[in-house]
């Protein structure tokens, strides 16, 4: 056999073992023999991708596409790429360039439905994800993507119903287990919740949803990161309409009781108190998700240092 076709497929091997970094060697060598195939600078994409270093992943995506403007795979690469790097637009329309040329391809349109999510398009992103769903019934990258959809709108029994949709279809497989500790966590099981999420990260070291998983279980053990985490999930109950409400009225509430302490003959420094609070209150509400994505990027440094994972 060849060197480029030994080493590719020494490479293919690894990256369906899940060892994305193990496959960015001999996806090199195999680029050394033949540099202008884009097959390899896909797969290299891809691993890069994997590992989240996301520069060289975007490099190798649009050599991939340089080399085979109209193969969808390269298209597709690139936008999940970009949509790591939070380019949404971009991703979206490389996804679009992607459907044009493929518009029977399942994957396209899922990322095109994740993409509308995060975007907070939902009604676009159901629209995208049923055509996934049509054309590959029984993807677990589209399933997982309709319990993902479920969590973000507080639909519990969805969320776990499509985790074991997923188990019963590729059992171990980590999106399934996350799936199923995002229920657990949501019914109090925190103790269930981070067992899931270590054991998804066993399978699959880089899953950011599993670390989240794994940041929401810890914090819900500390008194502060618990608070938050309950107010995170009175918000998802409440939906983006209600909670909007819900956080104008503890303004208004905020500012009547303000004013109302001075004809209830209060001590001046009631007022400052409240104010205090609600500085307080308001802050931790802002600063809350930032405080959950530096826990995520802790315990993936964590992560990587153990020889287990």
């Amino acid at each position: 056999m060849p060197p480029y076709e030994r080493a590719l497929r020494h490479a293919e091997a690894l990256l369906r073992a899940g060892n994305s970094r193990g496959a960015i060697e001999p996806l090199r060598d195999a680029l050394t023999a033949a540099p202008d195939q884009a097959y390899p600078h896909l797969l290299l994409a891809s691993a890069l991708r994997m590992q989240r270093r996301l520069i060289g992943a975007r490099y190798e995506a649009e050599r991939a596409i340089e080399l085979a403007p109209t193969w969808s795979p390269a298209h597709l690469e690139l936008a999940q790429v970009l949509m790591l790097q939070q380019h949404r637009k971009a991703a979206l329309a490389s996804t679009d360039h992607a459907i044009e040329l493929a518009p029977g391809d399942a994957v396209a349109h899922l990322i095109r439905a994740r993409i509308m999510r995060l975007d907070g398009r939902r009604a676009e992103a159901q629209a995208s994800l049923a055509t996934a769903l049509e054309l590959d019934p029984a993807s677990p990258e589209a399933i997982a993507e309709r319990g993902y959809a479920a969590l973000e709108q507080g639909q519990i029994a969805i969320v776990e119903a499509a985790g074991r949709e997923i188990l019963s279809l590729r059992p171990g497989r980590s999106d399934g287990l996350v799936l199923i500790g995002h229920a657990q966590l949501a019914r109090g099981h925190g103790e269930e919740a981070l067992r899931l999420a270590l054991d998804a990260l066993a399978q699959s070291p880089n899953n950011l949803e599993a670390l989240y998983l794994l940041a929401l279980a810890k914090m819900k053990k500390n008194p502060i990161g618990g608070l938050w985490w309950r107010w995170n999930r009175l918000l998802v109950k409440l939906g983006q309409a209600r909670a909007i409400f819900f956080v104008v009225g503890v303004w208004v509430a905020y500012r009547w009781t303000v004013i109302a302490s001075a004809d209830f003959g209060l001590s001046s420094t009631v007022p400052a108190v409240l104010s205090l609070v609600y500085l307080v209150f308001v802050i931790y509400t802002l600063s809350a998700d930032t405080i959950v994505r530096r826990m995520v990027t802790k315990e993936l440094a964590r992560v990587r240092i153990k020889p287990s994972f």
